[in-house]
């Protein structure tokens, strides 16, 4: 199974990554994200034998389950890769509880002996993929702010036409 642990993000801000979405479609060429996909990746996990979910679901309670719910911020709209063929994402000004929340299950889940992308952590949600920002004239993005409250273990299929996430387990912050 494709797993990962993400950060869910409160109504308000899914909206308002959704509005910036529709800005984007009007000068930015490339894959969009569906808003039903949007998310804070804390640990792309890849593939994983089944057998391991509730040991991975404990891991996420040990290493998050004291951790309190934050207000996080958005900030600037960010890439990875080349301008012609970018992954964009938005970005936090102020990521509340996600970095800690990152560090403190990326190491529980290496404890156990689990391998995970260990990149640097951006706090970020992907917007689009293989995009065109070339031209450098990007919208400026929707502003929100909303309190972080949940971890989520989610599978990911990738077998239809656009990825589908499955929660397998969620933590509610304090």
């Amino acid at each position: 199974m494709r797993l990962f642990i993400a950060a869910e993000l409160p109504a308000e801000m899914l909206e308002a990554l959704a509005e910036t979405s529709a800005l984007l479609r009007g000068s930015v060429r490339g894959r969009y994200v569906a808003p039903d996909s949007f998310h804070v990746t804390l640990a792309f996990l890849g593939d994983v034998e089944s057998r391991c979910i509730d040991d991975i679901a404990c891991a996420i309670d040990s290493s998050c389950g004291n951790l309190h719910a934050a207000e996080a911020v958005f900030g600037a709209l960010g890439s990875f890769g080349r301008r012609s063929s970018a992954t964009l994402w938005q970005g936090f000004e102020d990521p509340g509880v996600m970095p800690e929340a990152a560090e403190e299950l990326r190491a529980e889940l290496g404890a156990r002996g689990y391998s995970f992308d260990a990149k640097k952590f951006i706090a970020h949600v992907t917007l689009m993929r293989s995009a065109n920002i070339s031209s450098g004239n990007l919208p400026t993005p929707v502003h929100a702010r909303g309190d972080v409250d949940s971890i989520v273990l989610f599978h990911s299929d990738l077998s239809g036409p656009r990825p589908v996430y499955e929660p397998l387990h969620c933590l509610r912050l304090l």
